[in-house]
């Protein structure tokens, strides 16, 4: 990345860099017997991603695939959760 770069794409300030969490009632973390459990958006190497982790250890309980009501990405492609065409099907079979 260069200097041009930086600055277009400054990073995002404070307001913008954060997480709403939703505690998870009645689990608990298999790792360090916490019940301070929440659920929350990421960005994961998969993609978008709903985990459930532990907030005293980070354990993650539960990474899943979001969905619609998750609203995650926030601003996701039309066809983002569309079948493959049967032309891809066809080279992912062969």
């Amino acid at each position: 990345m260069g200097v041009n770069d930086r600055m277009i794409f400054q990073t995002p300030g404070p307001e913008a860099m954060f997480v709403t969490k939703q505690p998870v009632q009645g689990r608990q973390c298999p790792a360090c017997r916490s019940s301070e459990i929440a659920r929350y958006p990421v960005g994961h190497y998969l993609g978008p991603r709903i985990v459930t982790k532990c907030q005293a250890c980070y354990h993650s309980l539960e990474v899943d695939v979001p969905s619609e009501a998750d609203n995650w990405p926030p601003f996701r492609a039309l066809s983002y959760d569309w079948d493959a065409s049967p032309a891809e099907r066809a080279s992912q079979a062969g």
